[in-house]
């Protein structure tokens, strides 16, 4: 038999490839047909690799768009960005970058002048004891917990991460609008003329990464990237300064999880790490008001600060659930967070003016004359489905704003009710 044929008789069967899911995530597939074990018990659609060439409209897709039929939260593996001598745009006034003039002209002189006495750099907060475990909150997926305190992971349903990710992809997309703000972005912070620099350049930002030009994503990477290094490493001296560098990391890092440019999500362990750490540094200086503590009003500007804290960080909470799941990751209730106040109500986030919101908040004090709602009362324990607990829960969802009903609608399918 001649030699080519020969080796052509001997030739290994070819490798059984994985589907394209296990592929990019770099894990095992179980090569089960239809649909592998992985892609059933995440819920996702099990597509195996074909001959056929690559749709070219397939990069252009928006992963926010169909989150359970493609692996959009992969580490990728990318090639060295090339050193450009882009100077940031955003190193002058922030104003010429976005202000508060792209918000609707007919609210705008209203807005200006009600919120025109507000200085958020005076705040009386009380420190956090526990902010290290937020901090170190990143480290519990790979570390075994003590013998005799076993936690139970949480379980996610699917489509309860299909919720969280639709409407968490929608909060950079909301800055493009006209006056849009995101829930956890509290209007005071951009009205006026003392936007932090850092919320400043996250409007231009996301813009340029969402509407970026063909050819251009490169330099729209590189940009990002120094811009986050730079929230990142510089010192703070104020907790709304601090505050704003972390609402914008996390809206970047939301936007980039679910809006990748060329491939794969650039949200690493890396940028997780540095996300929880930056939540850290917002949270040590406190997730209460002083006055809050003492069921007394406390200054609008307080209130403003700390509520805007809460909503970043339990936004965090849920958006790293999203990333952990996708890695099979489990997930456990965030102890660290027990006892801090649910959203309040919505007539205090929306209120316009310092009279308005002196009233809500006396009328808001009137109402929970038994303490406020606390985020761990949406969390199972003995008491789930007491007539006490769901009294108190019906009476703080009558007046909630969108994020609250998302957060509560969230606990509600893990924890019960």
């Amino acid at each position: 038999m001649p030699s080519s044929e020969r080796s052509r008789h001997t030739r290994r069967p070819p490798r059984k490839k994985a589907c394209n899911n296990c592929t990019k995530s770099k894990v095992r597939c179980s090569l089960e047909r239809p649909v592998c074990s992985r892609c059933r018990s995440t819920g996702r659609t099990c597509e195996y690799p074909t001959s056929s060439p690559p749709n070219p409209q397939a990069s252009n897709r928006d992963p926010a768009a169909s989150y359970l039929d493609t692996d959009i939260c992969t580490t990728p593996r990318l090639g060295p960005v090339p050193s450009m001598p882009i100077a940031l745009p955003f190193s002058a006034t922030p104003s010429s970058i976005w202000s508060p003039r792209d918000l609707p002209p007919r609210n705008l002189a209203q807005r200006a002048q009600r919120t025109e006495g507000l200085d958020l750099s005076e705040v009386e907060l009380v420190p956090s004891a526990n902010a290290e475990d937020i901090r170190d909150r990143w480290l519990r997926p790979y570390i075994l917990p003590p013998l005799g305190h076993e936690e139970i992971p949480k379980v996610y349903h699917p489509f309860t991460l299909q919720f969280i990710s639709r409407i968490l992809s929608t909060y950079p997309r909301v800055m493009l609008q006209n006056g849009g703000i995101p829930p956890i972005i509290h209007h005071a912070q951009v009205e006026g003329t003392k936007m932090p620099r850092g919320l400043a350049n996250c409007y231009s930002l996301v813009r340029l990464w969402l509407q970026a030009a063909p050819g251009s994503e490169t330099m729209v990477m590189d940009t990002l990237e120094k811009e986050m290094e730079r929230l990142y490493e510089e010192p703070l001296e104020h907790d709304y300064e601090m505050l704003a560098a972390f609402q914008s990391y996390l809206i970047y890092t939301i936007m980039v999880y679910f809006s990748p440019h060329n491939g794969p999500s650039l949200v690493n362990d890396r940028m997780m790490i540095t996300l929880m750490e930056m939540a850290f540094r917002t949270a040590r200086n406190g997730l209460f008001c002083s006055a809050e503590l003492s069921h007394t009003r406390p200054t609008w500007e307080s209130w403003i600060v700390v509520a805007a804290k809460r909503r970043a960080i339990f936004t965090m909470y849920m958006f790293s659930s999203v990333y952990n799941a996708d890695r099979l990751l489990p997930n456990f209730v965030a102890d660290e967070m027990r006892g801090v106040y649910a959203p309040g109500h919505k007539a205090l986030w929306e209120a316009n003016d310092r009279d308005v919101w002196n009233r809500e908040y006396d009328r808001y004090l009137s109402q929970w004359e038994d303490g406020i709602l606390e985020i761990s009362e949406l969390w199972r324990s003995a008491k789930t489905g007491s007539i006490e607990t769901r009294e108190r829960i019906e009476r703080w969802s009558r007046s909630i704003d969108e994020f609250g009903m998302m957060l509560f609608s969230v606990c509600a399918h893990i924890h019960g009710c």
